[in-house]
């Protein structure tokens, strides 16, 4: 009776789990918690943008009101803020891309004088605010020779203010972007570089067809940040520009606060429609981020 009674039992002490199952377990329920903390507000915000008119904002409205997002992008010149917004990020997020791989392939690969100290400028840049350059940027956007009706000297006119080459000027150099590609390059063998070279390729070759396409993830990380950086800019557009016809989507989002109330369900209609570019430029690149991690794992 004794054997048939620890038999019986020797089962139930199998079933605990390991140290390791708890310890993913616990992760697991973290994990949820800090999903459940950013889809919260997501939720609440798709049910505003649903409310329809004369409801209490932040009750179950009655009825989804799908009409809202057309009657938002209705209330102003959405689509001339869309065509401003999508001219300046677009272009921003190409040049930065381009401009961040040819620093960082030098930095990183070309014997350049001086890189270590331009390295550590760029890791001192990182901690700078971006509110500290804007009166500077202000200042050399408005006082661009032969621009705006400025003379040789950058005086009598207004230079780029109110113009969208001056809307992309902070958003085409990314110190981050330089470093993070920079790094990325600096874990490539160097041997492939001078392969190319004996075989007689032209550096920019080299930089293009040989160690480019081996940083894809990286690129597509800058292109995010980039595009996010560009898109979602409030402040420098708010500073640079006076007039109706050059304003971006995040200035034309302030035609909802008005002077005693502020029309809650149509500014989160807006808001989740100007943010479907970002998360579907995401979604495009999205296996690149996979390549990335699965290359870190397999080495």
């Amino acid at each position: 009776m004794q054997d048939q009674a620890a038999s019986v039992t020797r089962p139930r002490a199998s079933r605990q789990l390991s140290p390791r199952a708890n310890a993913s377990a616990t992760f697991h329920a973290i994990a949820l918690l800090v999903t459940a903390l950013y889809a919260v507000p997501m939720a609440y915000t798709v049910m505003v943008a649903l409310t329809p008119d004369g409801e209490w904002i932040g009750a179950w409205p009655s009825h989804f009101a799908v009409a809202n997002f057309t009657e938002a992008f209705l209330s102003a010149d959405f689509l001339r803020f869309f065509i401003n917004s999508a001219i300046v990020a677009v272009t921003c997020t190409l040049l930065q891309v381009l401009l961040s791989c040819a620093a960082g392939y030098a930095l990183a690969m070309l014997p350049v004088r001086g890189r270590n100290l331009v390295l550590m400028l760029l890791v001192a840049l990182l901690v700078v605010p971006p509110e500290v350059s804007l009166v500077p940027l202000f200042v050399m956007v408005s006082h661009v020779p032969l621009a705006g009706g400025n003379d040789i000297f950058g005086l009598g006119g207004q230079g780029l203010l109110n113009t969208l080459p001056g809307l992309m000027v902070p958003h085409i150099v990314s110190a981050l972007a330089i470093f993070l590609m920079r790094q990325f390059y600096a874990t490539l063998p160097a041997e492939l570089g001078d392969a190319a070279r004996m075989d007689g390729a032209s550096e920019f070759r080299i930089f293009f067809e040989v160690y480019t396409p081996l940083v894809k993830p990286a690129v597509a990380v800058v292109a995010v940040f980039a595009f996010q950086s560009a898109w979602n800019d409030f402040v420098w557009p708010l500073v640079v520009t006076y007039s109706n016809d050059m304003r971006t989507l995040q200035l034309g989002l302030t035609v909802f606060f008005q002077e005693n109330s502020t029309q809650w369900n149509l500014l989160m209609a807006a808001v989740l429609t100007i943010s479907l570019p970002i998360v579907i430029l995401f979604l495009l690149i999205q296996k690149y981020f996979q390549e990335g991690a699965l290359a870190g794992a397999l080495k």
